[in-house]
């Protein structure tokens, strides 16, 4: 399983040290080693991850890239036959969670910022997919059916602690944290067409936010001052990225096309979101501001790109 977006769209196609003595300077750096350690001290940029597909064999195949914001400096963090895709950047930008059918069927695996030291956190015969990290980067979420269907879990950020969060026969998807780390939002099937829900950390106090039958309301984002989601729908005949208040009132839509947009992502300052379009023919990742003005094309190739989430990465 490939998660239910892909299955959904696959036919769319220095610091700089002065006037301190020797002595003083070691003892110095020996205090610093710590928060440099803990990527609190430690210069980062803010970057996109996404997936971009690679080629087309006996297995898709599909990698995990990065560019500056102005679509600058790509740079390949995976390379393998395999489905690498969705990644997410842990709070410190220090790691990359993402899924990958590269042991057979998907599974959550995670590696350094820059590419290195990829292993798998989630291991069971069926498919997990979409991970999304915490705030204080401790846990991460991510949608699973080794249960019959899709349902939220959660687990600590080294893959122990594994639980469910959600419990119904209909599919549940695309888990996100607020930023205080106290709600979780996702959409659901569970009322026969695709709807924005929201829920506390622990799975429990389920409601829903959106209400547009028989319209696909999906893939949630929360703002980083958690007072804005945006999200995904086809409310008017295709998809468009709309926005709404985290209480689901004030929903309003922020691009107007005749192709699909899709995967909003806000920035770490909230004041742009990225997003996928395929108006060019082809899914692209692009970003805009935050009250849908200035759109602008970041990738540029005849292969699709997609799933952009922000960071800062060292």
């Amino acid at each position: 399983m490939r998660g239910e977006f892909h299955r959904l769209r696959i036919g769319w196609q220095g610091m700089t040290l002065v006037g301190l003595t020797l002595g003083a300077l070691i003892v110095g750096l020996a205090l610093l080693q710590p928060h440099f350690a803990s990527g609190g001290g430690a210069h980062r940029h803010t970057k996109i991850v996404f997936d971009r597909f690679i080629s087309s064999g006996p297995t898709l195949d599909y990698d995990i890239f990065v560019i500056d914001p102005d679509g600058s400096h790509r740079q390949r963090l995976t390379r393998n036959p395999a489905y690498d895709w969705a990644p997410a950047v842990s709070p410190n930008g220090r790691r990359i969670v993402f899924g990958s059918d590269r042991d057979g069927d998907d599974e959550i695996f995670k590696m350094r910022a820059d590419g290195s030291r990829q292993h798998r956190l989630t291991r069971n015969n069926d498919a997990d997919s979409e991970p999304a990290y915490s705030p204080d980067g401790k846990r991460i979420v991510f949608e699973s059916n080794r249960d019959g269907d899709s349902e939220i879990f959660k687990m600590r950020a080294d893959g122990s602690g594994q639980h469910r969060l959600t419990d119904n026969s209909a599919d549940d998807y695309a888990a996100v944290f607020s930023p205080n780390g106290k709600r979780i939002a996702f959409h659901s099937y569970r009322d026969g067409d695709a709807e924005i829900f929201v829920m506390r950390a622990d799975g429990s106090r389920q409601h829903k936010l959106t209400r547009n039958t028989p319209a696909f309301d999906q893939a949630p984002s929360y703002s980083p001052d958690g007072k804005r989601i945006a999200f995904r729908s086809n409310r008017d005949g295709d998809f468009e990225i709309f926005k709404m208040r985290a209480d689901g009132s004030r929903q309003h839509k922020l691009t107007r096309n005749t192709d699909n947009d899709y995967d909003p992502a806000y920035s770490p300052n909230g004041k742009r979101i990225a997003f996928t379009s395929n108006r060019d023919g082809d899914d692209e990742v692009f970003k805009m501001r935050a009250d849908g003005s200035h759109e602008r094309k970041l990738t540029r190739n005849a292969v699709a790109e997609e799933f952009p989430k922000w960071g800062r990465l060292p």
